[in-house]
């Protein structure tokens, strides 16, 4: 499915067929991205110039087409293009519309940071009559400026690869073909094309429509950035999936692009990590809360007492090096020698003691993660500002609604255009020979079914998990294995969850939330279960008996699918 932006089409005239051919459109892989309505505004001479191509189709190998549509009657006749009610087209006809838009979209690209490449960067025009079979195309006298090889008709509305490829093919004058780097192709989508319809792009782009969709901003995440704009504080709760992190490192990239420098803290060092490999710059130090002590007290383990004592000669004399803080994860700093410091209350009074009017204190946290601490942060608790996220634009509808099932909460939401997916599977393992077969086969389905980004997350700890002896550098089949905490704050396409017990349910559930949560587009549980303890847990669960498809009934219970192995 081609990642169309936006995901419905703009507002169209009915007789456009506007609407059949965004549908068609939508057929293509999803490598191709279809923009509709794309609009162009430039400013000369202080005169308003605008420009609107109908569909224009971009793919990283293949170049772009600017594609001009034109449905129903049309006629060309002393050397003009008519409507079907005798009205004069605007802008000299499809051709000359499309070629125009070409040469404007070619020129805006020029003009933008990434210009150069233009010079490896293919642009075609064509013209769709949705109208018209190609049988009839075929017998039309093309007019000057038109060629029969850069129109497509009705056809296309059932294969639009077909026919759009064939526009791709075509060579160009100038001998250009399509050589783009991933980069380079990121930061033509990211830079150049999305911000017309407001997308929030991730940092990988290689991504299909799912990934498109979940890391679109949403309009409560964009009021939120909006709000922090005027904030010099705020702690800011949401469930897993919410954006949470993705606020964050945005409002984080922003305040470096203004030249100040960012102390962005969270607990867990895989999310240090991936976040210094995916958003390094310059002007943000992405810290463990543990790193930071260290770095305070030139020290090879954390010290929180030594490290307040440094936080408060910052309070008294300044030259705090940092003008904004920013926290994720800011439940896990409840553990009780964090807390007991009281860092947090410290590091904001450094902020709020300083010089620099722009200068903001943030943190972001789950209530429902709290599996590093017992209880929140007190400067949490009685923060007066307080805000709260609740549409989740992470995972799919299923993944989404399996995840929180059991949870002792309500007002979670997803968001409204989010995908349903596929329902998770519960794998009984009855033997404990077939579990690492199981596992092996869930691998192999997602390879095939082109997902590879994948992690295996441990309901346990990664020295008591059943795999810990088929597991090397932290791998196993090239698949990140590790526990649900350490991966806390992260995401993969999809996500094993394994050692699931009746502890899973009973005891641990907001650790099974937090690793089921991770996933965007599929999970898979994997568990030894068997009859007798899938009994126990169920009506523990229910208050009622057990029947005689307990395995079944257990899996629905938190809304999967039962596979019994």
């Amino acid at each position: 499915m081609a990642i169309m932006i936006p995901e419905k089409p703009n507002i169209f005239h009915e007789s456009s067929l506007e609407d059949v051919m965004f549908k068609a459109l939508e057929k293509l892989p999803e490598e191709y991205y279809v923009f509709h309505s794309f609009r162009i505004t430039k400013i000369v001479s202080h005169t308003i110039h605008e420009s609107e191509t109908d569909f224009i189709i971009f793919h990283a190998h293949k170049g772009i087409i600017c594609l001009e549509a034109k449905a129903g009657a049309v006629s060309y006749q002393d050397g003009r293009w008519l409507y079907g009610n005798g009205q004069p087209m605007n802008n000299g006809g499809p051709f000359n519309q499309a070629s125009a838009n070409k040469w404007k979209l070619m020129q805006y690209i020029a003009d933008s940071p990434i210009g150069y490449i233009n010079e490896r960067l293919k642009y075609i025009h064509g013209v769709w009559f949705p109208s018209l079979t190609e049988n009839k195309l075929d017998n039309i006298q093309m007019p000057p400026e038109g060629e029969r090889s850069l129109v497509i008709g009705m056809e296309a509305i059932e294969n639009p690869k077909k026919y759009v490829d064939s526009l791709f093919s075509l060579a160009v004058q100038t001998g250009t073909v399509t050589e783009l780097t991933p980069m380079e192709v990121q930061k033509l989508i990211k830079t150049v094309l999305c911000p017309k319809f407001n997308i929030f792009p991730p940092s990988d782009f290689d991504v299909g429509l799912k990934h498109m969709l979940f890391h679109r901003m949403l309009n409560e995440q964009s009021a939120l950035l909006d709000f922090l704009d005027e904030q010099k504080m705020a702690v800011i709760n949401g469930a897993a999936g919410t954006g949470k992190t993705l606020i964050a490192v945005e409002k984080a990239r922003r305040h470096a692009e203004e030249g100040e420098k960012v102390l962005f803290l969270c607990f867990n060092v895989a999310l240090r990590k991936y976040l210094e490999e995916k958003y390094a710059n310059g002007s943000i130090a992405y810290m463990t809360i543990s790193a930071f002590s260290c770095m305070l007290c030139d020290s090879d383990e954390p010290d929180y007492y030594r490290t307040v004592e440094k936080l408060k000669d910052y309070i008294a004399f300044g030259g705090f090096p940092y003008h904004h803080v920013i926290i994720d994860e800011g439940q896990d700093f409840g553990r009780e020698a964090i807390e007991e410091s009281q860092i947090l209350k410290l590091l904001y009074k450094i902020i709020v003691s300083g010089t620099n009017e722009k200068a903001s204190f943030y943190v972001f946290y789950d209530r429902l993660q709290m599996v590093q601490s017992e209880k929140l942060p007190a400067f949490i608790s009685d923060c007066e500002c307080r805000l709260t996220l609740h549409n989740n634009c992470r995972n799919t509808k299923n993944i989404f609604k399996t995840s929180t099932e059991l949870l002792p909460v309500s007002g979670l939401k997803l968001c409204e255009n989010g995908i349903t997916g596929k329902i998770p599977r519960m794998h009984y393992c009855t033997h404990h020979s077939t579990y690492l077969n199981v596992l092996d086969e869930i691998i192999c389905e997602c390879h095939e079914n082109n997902i590879y980004d994948i992690v295996i997350l441990t309901l346990k700890t990664e020295r008591n998990s059943i795999l810990i002896d088929y597991v090397v550098d932290q791998k196993y089949k090239e698949c990140y294995f590790t526990s649900c905490r350490k991966f806390k704050g992260l995401e993969a396409d999809a996500v094993i969850l394994v050692d699931f017990s009746e502890r899973s349910l009973l005891d641990d559930i907001q650790l099974f939330y937090v690793g089921a949560s991770r996933a965007r587009i599929q999970l898979e549980i994997v568990t030894d279960m068997d009859n007798n303890s899938c009994c126990k847990v169920f009506e523990k669960l229910t208050g009622r008996k057990a029947e005689r498809k307990v395995m079944r009934d257990l899996a629905s219970q938190i809304d999967a699918i039962a596979v019994v192995h």
